[in-house]
């Protein structure tokens, strides 16, 4: 009697949807092969480790095709929202309800950002560093305002992180009524050949007691 096929697995199928992105990219452009090679590695020791319930050294191994991947990308946004006040940590935020704003409140926009260097000191501890800017861009399309903000750094960290937000605060004065964009653009200050944008659309009303 044939050996029943074990059942496909969270972990497994999350492999090979890893392996897929890893050959795609590869064959779509000038990927190093051998760092194609070492993820793929490190994808087939995380399915043995978990075949062998060795649940530790298949995490240790995905986190290692992870961190592989992640090192090869460009800068990128996940995750981006207005929120109602200031993060202080990493997915901590209450999500503004709606696009619409007023010179009673500030603008702030949660992040998070996925591809940054993070370069290794002597120290053996790492640090990341992200520049904001925003930017109001009216319907046309043109810039009607906007600066860049001081570098978000997190630094001396041991273990490499993936786990990084970035939070801005703008307050508008002056701005007619109207539906404008707010442009955010990232800028990673360990390699500044890294850049992402993103444009979130928001409702600019008159101040509160004014007629619509």
């Amino acid at each position: 009697m044939s050996a029943s096929r074990p059942k496909m697995t969270k972990l497994w199928i999350f492999a090979q949807v890893l392996a897929l992105t890893i050959l795609t990219a590869f064959l779509a452009s000038p990927a190093s092969a051998q760092r194609v090679t070492q993820t793929m590695t490190a994808l087939a020791r995380a399915q043995d480790a978990h075949a062998l319930a060795d649940n530790l050294s298949a995490l240790n191994s995905i986190r290692e095709a992870e961190e592989s991947i992640w090192n090869s990308a460009p800068l990128g946004i996940r995750q981006v929202v207005f929120v109602m006040e200031l993060p202080t940590k990493f997915g901590f935020y209450t999500p503004k309800v709606g696009e619409d704003f007023t010179e009673d409140e500030p603008i702030i926009i949660y992040c998070e950002p996925i591809g940054y260097t993070q370069p290794k000191g002597a120290d053996g501890t790492y640090n990341i560093s992200i520049v904001p800017s925003l930017h109001i861009l009216d319907s046309s399309g043109k810039v009607l305002g906007g600066e860049a903000q001081p570098a978000q750094v997190m630094a001396g960290h041991r273990s490499f992180c993936t786990e990084f937000m970035v939070a801005s605060t703008m307050g508008i004065r002056g701005l007619a009524p109207g539906t404008y964009v707010l442009r955010l653009t990232l800028t990673d200050s360990n390699d500044p050949t890294k850049s992402v944008e993103i444009d979130k659309v928001f409702n600019w009303l008159p101040p509160s007691g004014e007629a619509q």
